[in-house]
């Protein structure tokens, strides 16, 4: 089967919902159709990865976003978030294939490219490894919450 990357469409806000409950995030279609517009406001990019079958059936099989993250201590950086390829795909290059859509797109415009990965993804650190990614640094993350939620950490 064939695989290929292209910037998500509203069409494609099931699956992407689907893939979002794999990394622990709860949200549906209709929320995802509202947030990928917003996402292109302001400046970042969201892409999938398809299979196409013999028949010429596309399947959604993962996806990606990039963000430019602005901040006073490290100025511009490249940020790779959302990384997630559906379980009986893996292995399959899909992610692979999202990654370097996702480095593509950030390169021209950053001097780095940040990929966070919770501890507990032992299996997304040695993708990132292989990708050439170096482990930068350890941190706690504390948050406040305020809206309701839509992850389960």
């Amino acid at each position: 089967m064939k695989i290929f990357i292209r910037p998500a469409i509203t069409h494609d806000t099931k699956a992407l919902a689907g893939l979002m409950a794999e990394l622990g995030y709860r949200w549906t279609p209709s929320q995802l159709a509202e947030h990928i517009p917003l996402l292109r406001e302001r400046g970042q990019e969201v892409w999938v990865a398809c299979q196409v079958n013999a028949t010429g059936e596309e399947r959604v099989i993962g996806c990606i976003s990039a963000i430019l993250d602005m901040r006073l201590a490290e100025g511009c950086v490249g940020e790779i978030v959302s990384l997630v390829v559906l379980q009986d795909c893996r292995g399959s290059g899909a992610g692979y294939a999202l990654l370097q859509a996702a480095q593509e797109w950030l390169a021209p415009q950053v001097s780095s490219i940040r990929i966070r990965a919770n501890a507990r993804r032992e299996e997304a650190h040695g993708f990132y490894l292989r990708a050439g990614y170096l482990p930068h640094k350890s941190q706690q993350v504390f948050i406040r919450q305020y809206a309701a939620q839509h992850r389960e950490d």
